[in-house]
């Protein structure tokens, strides 16, 4: 599709509805990438938040273990019932 300039005397105008329907499209599309953008920021501070929870929670469990296994040596636990098995020596 080529540009041309146009005239005065050539301008048109658009219906004051095909008008409206143009204005409502645009401030719909403002909204939602505004919405968008505030969506993936919200994303990203969950997405954060949670991962240092995983690693606090990892870090919490290491030290569990390492207690665990200073007090009852190599050992696995049954994690349905807590009963200790042993590692078998290979």
């Amino acid at each position: 599709m080529e540009n041309s300039i146009i005239n005065k005397e050539e301008a048109k105008t658009i219906s004051a509805d095909q008008l409206k329907k143009l204005q409502d499209f645009n401030i719909f599309m403002d909204k939602a990438k505004l919405s968008l953008g505030e969506l993936s920021i919200q994303y990203e501070f969950q997405k954060a938040d949670i991962l240092r929870q995983i690693a606090m929670q990892q870090q919490n469990f290491s030290d569990l273990e390492k207690a665990i296994k200073d007090e009852h040596g190599d050992i696995r636990v049954n994690l349905e019932t807590g009963k200790i098995i042993k590692q078998s020596k290979k």
